[in-house]
């Protein structure tokens, strides 16, 4: 079992290794545009697919307003002369004097057309700007640090996590994330949770430590092998169960979808208590994501057979299945084969459907796209205390279900901290980037941290599926056990002896074992998926982002690695 519940914990969680993506390289140059690059930040360079360019993920937010600029002037390329600009600033203005609009829709879009002149200005005449360098800056996209583990679920090649808390924007870490392996007594099921949190951290911190057991609970309803006795006790059910007759039509579980729809219903009103809140006006909220990672009873099988070239043409089996689940802005985004599909609904004022939702209820949006001048999202777990809001901001859940086949090559769950500066094309970008299977990006300075993954352990982009190192880390942690057993027996020595050699039993030096014992391919699934999420967050941290940033990367078989 795996909690996360902030940067700071995260940080203080033990790994088996340590592997940091701050580049080397020191200095400042200055790129075309007349921006400088600072080469103390992470190289994250993206492709533009309209000049043809590599532009680092830090000035994207400002080369897509150039390129926005440019086609609201209907350029295709910047002119030579101020003059041309002059006149088709001109034509554009009286174009909106002669539309009926009010006033201040005018005022506007005259105030766009002037600042989409400066801009394309600023490219024929850069001399008249003086310095242009970019002025945002972010320590912490230098110094991000996540973790990586492989649990028993065959599905997963490993996992990378990395957080952010943005202390430049945010006082507390609101997000929280849970990964359970075994989920019910049962090998080949996962859970995974994943929660952004505003208002305050009491929602997601409770969402992350019971809304499992509400879910492992219907499951067993659905499921009858799995072992849901601990789940029947926990305080989530127990206050549920007093209230409700569970044999009402209401907790007939017929399917995976009722599941959700239960638990999440059991969740809200768990958070409905108040528990740990603070303010007697408002208590605080979160949007969730959760998934079930079912893999396939001949996983074994399957992925052995998928060594055979002759495989191919059988077509792609099937090697699992994902339950997933979301309510509120954290979203999650599969990649494969260079395609990328959303595995979540995005439940916020931009999706017109729960616009036009809201708007039925009576409440209204202000001008700033925000829910009675309060709530971003649209649908969410808590937010008690205002009947209003509560009436439209509702805890029904998207549900769907997923094949997960050998083309899939990652899943990306994150907070709303990613989604908000980068767009889905741009996380799949990234992603690819990192993958021995994809080539590499064109700009002659790679990030020192991914370079150094990739030339540890050679060119080999294919291993088998299965390898021995489980074995390996069993015989390892029981090493550990014999040596804390003989330092228990000999309470006079701090030295331990196993196989008449003499060890010094830090726990760090014990880590540093486990891991160089296992294999080059086992490390480099490992790094590969928190280089990943790292990346991801500085990217973030990079594009301005304003809000908590949470990522986690599930390296699947289809990564090939």
């Amino acid at each position: 079992m795996f909690d996360s519940e902030s940067e700071s914990g995260l940080q203080k969680q033990e790994s088996l290794h340590y592997f940091s993506s701050t580049p080397t390289q020191r200095g400042h140059t200055t790129c075309a545009l007349g921006h400088i690059i600072d080469y103390t930040k992470p190289d994250i360079t993206i492709l533009c697919d309209i000049c043809k360019c590599f532009i680092n993920v830090s000035e994207l937010k400002m080369h897509t307003i150039y390129h926005n600029a440019l086609k609201l002037f209907k350029f295709k390329d910047v002119p030579n002369k101020i003059d041309i600009i002059l006149k088709r600033r001109d034509l554009l203005i009286q174009r909106m004097q002669r539309l009926k609009i009010s006033e201040q829709s005018y005022l506007k879009y005259v105030k766009t057309i002037n600042d989409a002149f400066q801009i394309i200005k600023r490219t024929i005449e850069p001399y008249y700007y003086g310095d242009n360098s970019c002025i945002y800056d972010n320590r912490e996209a230098s110094n991000v640090q996540g973790i990586s583990f492989t649990p028993r679920n065959r599905l997963f090649l490993s996992i990378g996590v990395c957080t952010s808390q943005n202390k430049q924007y945010k006082t507390d870490m609101e997000d929280t994330m849970r990964f359970i392996d075994c989920f019910g007594g049962k090998e080949k099921f996962a859970c995974i949770g994943l929660f952004d949190g505003y208002n305050g951290k009491a929602a997601s911190t409770l969402c992350r430590e019971h809304l499992h057991d509400a879910i492992l609970m219907e499951m067993s309803k659905l499921i009858n092998d799995m072992n849901s006795s601990e789940a029947e006790q926990a305080l989530i059910n127990r206050l549920y169960t007093s209230m409700i007759d569970p044999s009402s039509d209401h907790c007939n579980i017929k399917t995976i979808n009722d599941v959700y729809r239960l638990a999440y219903l059991k969740m809200d009103h768990l958070l409905s208590r108040g528990i740990h809140e603070t303010s007697s006006v408002r208590w605080s909220g979160a949007s969730a994501f959760t998934a079930v990672v079912v893999a396939n009873d001949n996983i074994e099988e399957l992925l052995i057979n998928l060594e055979d070239d002759n495989d191919e043409k059988q077509g792609h089996p099937v090697l699992g299945h994902i339950h997933v689940a979301n309510c509120g802005n954290v979203e999650a985004l599969g990649i494969r084969a260079g395609e990328v599909f959303l595995m979540s609904q995005k439940h916020t004022l931009s999706n017109k459907r729960e616009r036009e939702r809201i708007l039925e209820t009576g409440i209204k949006i202000s001008d700033n796209d925000l829910i009675a001048g309060i709530h971003e999202t649209t649908r969410g777990l808590g937010n008690h205390g205002d009947k209003d809001v509560k009436k439209c901001v509702i805890n029904s859940p998207y549900f769907w279900t997923y094949e997960i086949d050998p083309s899939l090559e990652c899943i990306i769950l994150a907070t709303e901290g990613l989604w908000q500066v980068l767009q889905y094309d741009v996380v799949a970008d990234i992603v690819t980037q990192c993958l021995p299977a994809h080539h590499m990006p064109a700009p002659s300075r790679m990030d020192a941290a991914l370079r150094s993954v990739l030339e540890r352990y050679g060119n080999s982009t294919h291993t088998p599926y299965l390898t021995h190192d489980d074995d390996i880390i069993i015989n390892c942690m029981d090493e550990m056990l014999y040596l804390i057993e003989e330092e228990n027996d000999n309470d006079k020595s701090n030295l331990l002896s196993t196989c008449n050699r003499a060890v010094q039993c830090s726990e760090d030096e014990i880590h540093q074992e486990i891991w160089n014992s296992l294999s080059a391919q086992y490390r480099l699934r490992l790094e590969l998926a928190q280089t990943i999420a790292e990346r991801l967050v500085s990217a973030a941290l990079l594009a301005q982002s304003k809000a908590n940033i949470s990522v986690v990367c599930l390296l699947l078989p289809g990564a090939a690695v």
